[in-house]
């Protein structure tokens, strides 16, 4: 997602949510600060779509539910975001009206003015999130997918995460915690992608 824009005035989450329900424009919301969402390209819309395309023909159990950009994701009460994709079985979310709060897996996808953002800012915010196994980056103008996973708390620290980078239209996905595969050539359909950046050696 485009990295937002901070408005002025300051909201309580009551204020924040009756304006959501409104407004033409979406917003994110931290400790009393709104942040309008910018648009996104066409790019970010085709990788969203065959994200969701992809997710939904492996997950065939019908436990999961997927959900675009346009479902607002509560981190806790001072905190609501817009993920890019959204991935949930948990009751609470499958019923919820507007607001999910469990998501299985959260998918961001980067522009140059939204990587730093989502790499900091939004790791840290969607780490609170009990439930979250997979944190996945999808970069838009090149073949390049990170995917950040949970590892579970038998297997060392608490709130431990390893990092896969997948970087070839060949490689898939490897969402574990879905059991599920996503073939970054089916993530990429349609996109026009640039070659990868160099290594210069010196």
């Amino acid at each position: 997602m485009e990295q937002p824009a901070a408005l002025s005035p300051r909201y309580t989450v009551a204020e924040y949510l009756a304006l959501e329900e409104v407004s033409e424009v979406r917003h994110e919301f931290y400790r009393g600060e709104i942040f309008a969402m910018s648009g996104a390209s066409l790019s970010h819309n085709r990788i969203i779509r065959n994200g969701a395309a992809s997710i939904l023909r492996l997950l065939d159990d019908g436990v999961y539910e997927v959900f675009l950009d346009g479902a607002q994701l509560k981190v806790d009460a001072s905190c609501f975001l817009y993920p890019d994709l959204t991935v949930s079985c948990h009751p609470d979310d499958l019923a919820a009206d507007r607001i999910l709060a469990h998501p299985s897996v959260v998918f961001e996808v980067l522009s140059p003015s939204s990587a730093d953002y989502d790499r900091t800012i939004k790791l840290r915010l969607y780490q609170q999130l009990p439930s979250l196994r997979h944190y996945v980056l999808v970069r838009q103008d090149y073949c390049w997918v990170e995917c950040l996973t949970r590892q579970p708390e038998s297997a060392g620290a608490e709130n431990e995460w390893t990092l896969q980078i997948y970087d070839a239209l060949a490689d898939e996905l490897h969402l574990s915690a879905l059991f599920i595969r996503v073939p970054l050539a089916e993530l990429y359909a349609r996109v026009k992608l640039e070659q990868l950046p160099q290594i210069r050696l010196r």
